[in-house]
Order: structure tokens, then C-alpha cells, then sequence
């Protein structure tokens, strides 16, 4: 009896504004309200917390409204796109010595730098990128960008807080509960995928990050454990 092995596959799907195809959708109304409740919530919660710190409060409100537009947009003109093909190869990178984060998302110029790079030779296909790790937050957030020659792949918002730099973010949670976040600087796990279509060639992938507007020395963020896996044919 013959046999036959095959390659494993990897897809992925996230969503793209349809506008960018000059198409116009309609409306999944059932997603407004969720999208809006989380939104109002945060803003209520800073707004009505009097201890709270003045930067938290405008950092949790912005969050808000982020999260309030990027959820209509979303809801709005949504079109889904995908990446499919074998995945022969994998490939890891990481810095057991960790990162400490001294860029400022808001204010520096350029505004990420980079903690992981590595360089693949791949055939055309999908590349499917996983970053992990754990990410010591001392002012509000810490935002990561993975990217292949440059490019930021498919799976990051378009942007965070009026900047328009794709990035992920994690951020110190702003309800009563955690108000001790402001002063213990606490560490969080950080998980995510991304994917890309690829030509065939050697290709350059990074993974950036940087903090949020009033990191100090010595107080710097940092990230430990961080690693990231590739897939791709």
C-alpha cells in the first residue's frame, strides 16, 4: 500500500477595513452595544475613582474612546482576509538576558526599538509569527509590533492614543480593584499571533516595542521570556 506524507498547514483570518477595497457593509448591530459598554465603563470608572492618578485617568479614557472606535469601525465596514499554505519550517529567537524598554511610544522618534530580530529563507507561502512573554508595565502600557522587512504584519491595531504606528499593547487594568497598579509597577503575560503572506526569498523579521510617555530611569519597563516562534514554508 502506498503512502503519502504531508506537510503540516497553517491558516490564519483577522479582519481589515472594507474601505480599503471601496466596499461599504452593512452593520452587525449586535456588536455595538458590547463594544460601547466596555468603552463607557472604563471612562466611568476613571472619571469616578478620586484617588485615582491624573495620567491614569487620561490614560484610561483614551483607552476608551480606542477601543470605542476601533470597535465601530470594526462593526462597520469589517471585511475579513486570510493566509493559507503549507508550513514546512519553524523558527524561534529569544534573549534569555530580557529587554528593558527606554523608547516612548508617544513622544520618541522613532517611536519603537527593537528587542528580537532574525533573519528566514522561505518559499511563497504564509508565515505565521508567535510572540510571548511577560512585560514589567511602569507607566500604563508597553506596545509591541512584529514586522517582516518593515512592514507590520496582519494581526495589530491600526494604531493606539492618535498615533498611527500598528502596535499590540498591554496596560495596568483601571478599576477601583487595581488601583495598587499605579505604584507596584506589575508584570503581565503577554501573548500573540500574527500573520503575513510571503514572497519567496530571505526576509528580515523583528519584534519591536516601546513604553508609555513617562517612563524614567531607573524605572524603565522591561520584558522577560520573550520569544518569538515562526512558521512558514
Amino acid at each position: 500500500m502506498n503512502t503519502r506524507k504531508t506537510s503540516p498547514k497553517v491558516v490564519a483570518i483577522t479582519l481589515i477595513p472594507a474601505r480599503s477595497f471601496g466596499l461599504r457593509l452593512k452593520a452587525k448591530t449586535w456588536l455595538r452595544p458590547a463594544f460601547a459598554a466596555v468603552a463607557l465603563h472604563a471612562a466611568l470608572i476613571s472619571s469616578n475613582t478620586k484617588t485615582r492618578n491624573t495620567r491614569m485617568k487620561h490614560f484610561a479614557m483614551s483607552i476608551a474612546l480606542v477601543m470605542l472606535t476601533a470597535a465601530l469601525a470594526v462593526d462597520a465596514t469589517a471585511q475579513q482576509i486570510e493566509c493559507s499554505s503549507p508550513a514546512r519550517k519553524v523558527a524561534a529567537v529569544t534573549n534569555p538576558a530580557g529587554h528593558v524598554i527606554t523608547t516612548r511610544y508617544q513622544l520618541d522618534d522613532p517611536n519603537l526599538q527593537t528587542l528580537l530580530t532574525t533573519t528566514i529563507n522561505a518559499k511563497r507561502g504564509c508565515l505565521v509569527a508567535h510572540l510571548s512573554g511577560s512585560a514589567r508595565i511602569t507607566d500604563n502600557y508597553v506596545v509591541f509590533q512584529v514586522r517582516v522587512d518593515g512592514v507590520p504584519m496582519e494581526g495589530h491595531l491600526p494604531g493606539l492614543l492618535g498615533f498611527p504606528t500598528p502596535v499590540v499593547f498591554v496596560s495596568i487594568d483601571a478599576s477601583p480593584a487595581n488601583d495598587d497598579e499605579q505604584f507596584i509597577d506589575p508584570t503581565k503575560v503577554v501573548a500573540y499571533n500574527f500573520f503575513t503572506q510571503l514572497d519567496a526569498g530571505t526576509h528580515t523579521v523583528e519584534v519591536l516595542a516601546a513604553g508609555g510617555s513617562n517612563i524614567l530611569a531607573p524605572f524603565f519597563p522591561s520584558v522577560n521570556s520573550l520569544v518569538l516562534t515562526l512558521e512558514y514554508r
